[in-house]
């Protein structure tokens, strides 16, 4: 079944949960190394991340449903306002001691933190776009990130921009066909050693 015959819409805050399993389900790469064995930890402090965003980090989500209105196939956040950056860091920090305790809180605040964005007045940001992966090679992804992009022109917004890891090709590739172009790079050999991620690749796209 193709993309298009699935319907991208706004997410409701009983979503939150069902993007957050996507999330994590979409970088289990990621979370593996952060959570160890409590991988089902992993579950409720991201479902705590997502709620922050929606609520104080600027994000409003998309999502399209899977076979049944209870499914989610695929979401992508997109930050068109500035983040309550305060709030949102102690917010995960609480998330992180009480499913982690302090030590791997501490652990997983540090691997967490890259890639780094400040947030520009005339620019929306994709935080996140995950697509759960009985729906991937179906056109879902591009799909979203074109919602994406009609949003943030509808919230009066010129650029569009976006983080990638450099060994994440396919969705390299992806961004690239879309005209997304690479402006700048952090790296960190925190994340080379720990997630196999060394470069952290800023990619834009002009609306």
């Amino acid at each position: 079944m193709e993309a298009e015959q699935f319907t991208v819409r706004f997410a409701a805050p009983e979503d939150d949960p069902a993007i957050a399993a996507l999330v994590v389900e979409g970088f289990l790469d990621k979370f593996r190394p952060v959570f160890g064995g409590r991988m089902d930890r992993s579950l409720k402090v991201m479902e705590k991340w997502v709620s922050l965003e929606h609520a104080s980090g600027g994000v409003t989500s998309l999502v399209v449903e899977g076979y049944s209105t209870v499914e989610l196939a695929a979401s992508v956040g997109v930050r068109t306002a500035p983040s309550r950056d305060d709030v949102l860091a102690r917010g995960l920090w609480r998330a992180l001691t009480r499913n982690l305790g302090l030590p791997r809180a501490v652990w997983a605040t540090t691997l967490l933190s890259y890639p780094r964005y400040s947030h520009t007045s005339s620019e929306a940001y994709v935080e996140r776009l995950v697509v759960s992966p009985p729906f991937r090679r179906q056109g879902m992804a591009r799909r979203l990130l074109a919602a994406a992009e009609d949003f943030a022109r509808d919230a009066g917004k010129e650029t569009v921009g976006l983080h990638v890891s450099g060994n994440n090709l396919s969705a390299l590739r992806l961004y690239e066909a879309e005209g997304y172009v690479e402006t700048a790079r952090q790296r960190s050999f925190l994340t080379a050693y720990f997630l196999g991620t060394k470069n952290w690749l800023y990619l834009k796209k002009t609306l």
